[in-house]
Parts: structure tokens; C-alpha cells; sequence
């Protein structure tokens, strides 16, 4: 099984990738679907193969993000005013503030099963860079979309500038929530005397 893994991780990139290109074009119903399943494999590749209990609140983040993108979809609301924005920048900014503490704890417990024990800054800082890169691959599918399968997801020549623009304020935001409860969480963790300790 750990031979396969390699593989696994790789086919499940692809898996992703090749949603997230033709996520736009599917019905609600599908994509709530397959955004469950998905979610649900990778809950119980965590939970079996690195012996870690991802919290359900952080999938159910994860979820609500694919949900804001497919209701947007749905409803044709891209290219659109929403409130004080373009429902593309609410979208890109929603959906990182609602990922970034997933990637965060994932790295948080990816590298404290290495033995390392980073401040919560630190920490977040990797996760930040991690998911933005991830937002990045995201422009670079929207951008084989366009000019592969002739769709229409950038909407102007400022599109994914602005969309990158978003999606960092998102992950600065969600990363400094996300390191609020990673430091608490390490307070709570540490013996009562080493507290007291820290006190005195």
C-alpha cells in the first residue's frame, strides 16, 4: 500500500485538477457531490494512512468554499457586482480565508510528526506560501480553459492579477486566524507547571 501511495496522491491531483477545469460547466448537484466524496477520501486517507483526526469543522470550511464557487456558477454570478465587489473577488477572498486553516493544521501536525516543534508564525507562513501557490496552479487551469477548451473564465486582462490580488488578502487573513488557534491550541497542550513557569 505505501508503494502505491506515490500514485495515489498524484492521481488524486489530477482528479482535482480536472474538476476544478470543468467545475464551472457542471450542475450544483454534481459538483456538491463529488466535492463530498472527495472530501471524504481524503478524511479517511488522512485518518488511515498518517493516523492524524483532521477536525470535521476544517472539511466542512473546505466544503463551504466549493460550495461559494459552485453556487457562483450556478447562478451565473462571475462577472457580476456583489455588494461592494465583483462576485469574483468575493469568491477568490471567501475561499482562502475558508481553506488557508485546513493547510495550516496540515502542516502544523505534518510537522509535528517530524519532530519539530516552528512558532505558530512560522508555521503559518509555510501553509500561506503553500496555499497560494495552489491559487496560482488555479489561474493556470482557468488559463488552459481559456485557451485550450475555449471558455470563458477571465474576464478581463487585469482578471487573474486581480483574482491573485484577493486570493493573498484571503490568506493573510485566514492565516493569521488560523495562528490565533494554533497558538491557542499549544497553550492548552503544554503541562500546567510549564505555564506557570512561563508566568513567573
Amino acid at each position: 500500500m505505501k508503494g502505491l501511495e506515490g500514485t495515489f496522491v498524484v492521481l488524486a491531483f489530477m482528479a482535482g485538477a480536472a474538476f476544478l477545469l470543468k467545475m464551472c460547466y457542471l450542475s450544483l448537484l454534481f459538483n456538491t457531490i463529488f466535492a463530498l466524496i472527495f472530501l471524504i477520501i481524503f478524511y479517511f486517507y488522512i485518518r488511515v494512512r498518517h493516523e492524524m483526526r483532521l477536525p470535521l469543522r476544517l472539511l466542512f470550511f473546505v466544503f463551504m468554499a466549493l460550495q461559494i464557487d459552485a453556487v457562483g456558477n450556478y447562478f451565473r454570478m462571475y462577472g457580476r457586482q456583489f455588494g461592494p465587489m465583483q462576485y469574483d473577488e468575493f469568491s477568490h477572498l471567501t475561499v482562502q480565508i475558508l481553506v488557508t486553516p485546513l493547510i495550516v493544521w496540515l502542516v502544523s501536525k505534518v510537522l509535528e510528526h517530524r519532530g519539530y516543534d516552528l512558532p505558530a508564525g512560522l508555521t503559518c507562513f509555510f501553509a500561506g506560501t503553500t496555499i497560494f501557490s495552489l491559487s496560482a496552479f488555479y489561474e493556470i487551469i482557468e488559463l488552459w480553459d481559456e485557451v485550450y477548451f475555449h471558455g470563458q473564465r477571465i474576464w478581463s486582462m487585469h482578471d487573474t492579477a486581480t483574482d491573485l490580488q484577493w486570493d493573498l488578502l484571503g490568506v493573510l487573513i485566514g492565516c493569521l486566524l488560523a495562528s490565533v488557534a494554533v497558538r491557542a491550541r499549544r497553550i492548552v497542550r503544554q503541562p500546567a507547571y510549564a505555564r506557570l513557569t512561563r508566568q513567573t
